[in-house]
């Protein structure tokens, strides 16, 4: 529970931040001018807010997509130790094959290989369908769990609760506090919706990567 916890509060998880507060900034102007009754035209009012909407779902594309990692597997390797901790082997096996890599990177020196290239040589020579069987993990790509959008979702409606009070208490005519408020929940329930997408995007992804490896 505990590491699902700091998972969920690991906040700073969140990518390309800017591109979501650009859809905030927006979204609170055009509330507030929509609010505030100005002489603007309407259409100008829904474009804005769709503006602000449109930017919201890119910076939802985008941030998944700067998530995803190549499976360490499928790197360019060349340390040994690393390559061998990340398979699923007891502690005997994995001592055994890396003794045998280090001995067969050994030989390649001798015959003049530097130990970089040696290394990246021998974790090459056997990466082989036999060898990636035992990995923990043999997809081509490692995707986030995406647990912090549900820790921004708390700290929103957190706020929300908090603004709330003082709201209600000192600011009962307040427009800005209105803003601030339906932004928040707004903003919140967007990030859960946005978990669950993510959730079914991995799904998708992870279906479509064992059909090709089967």
């Amino acid at each position: 529970m505990s590491q699902f916890i700091r998972k969920m509060f690991s906040l700073n998880d969140i990518k390309y931040s800017w591109i979501l507060l650009l859809s905030m900034i927006l979204c609170f102007l055009i509330f507030y001018i929509d609010r505030a009754d100005f002489l603007i035209d309407s259409a100008i009012v829904t474009t804005g807010y769709l503006l602000s909407f449109t930017i919201a779902v890119l910076w939802g594309a985008i941030n998944y997509i700067g998530h995803i990692r190549m499976n360490v597997m499928y790197q360019k390797q060349n340390n040994i130790h690393a390559y061998v901790a990340q398979l699923a082997l007891s502690q005997e096996d994995k001592w055994e094959l890396q003794a045998y890599l280090e001995d067969f990177a050994e030989d390649l020196i001798q015959q003049g290989r530097t130990k970089e290239e040696a290394s990246i040589e021998a974790i090459t020579h056997f990466k082989v369908q036999e060898i990636l069987s035992l990995s923990k993990n043999t997809l081509l790509f490692n995707l986030h769990a995406h647990y912090y959008l549900l820790g921004w979702s708390i700290l929103a409606f957190a706020l929300f609760m908090v603004i709330g009070v003082f709201w209600i208490t000192l600011f009962t005519s307040s427009t800005l506090m209105l803003i601030v408020e339906s932004m928040l929940i707004a903003y919140s329930l967007g990030f859960v919706g946005l978990f669950f997408v993510y959730k079914l995007f991995d799904a998708m992804i992870y279906r479509k990567l064992k059909e090709n490896v089967r």
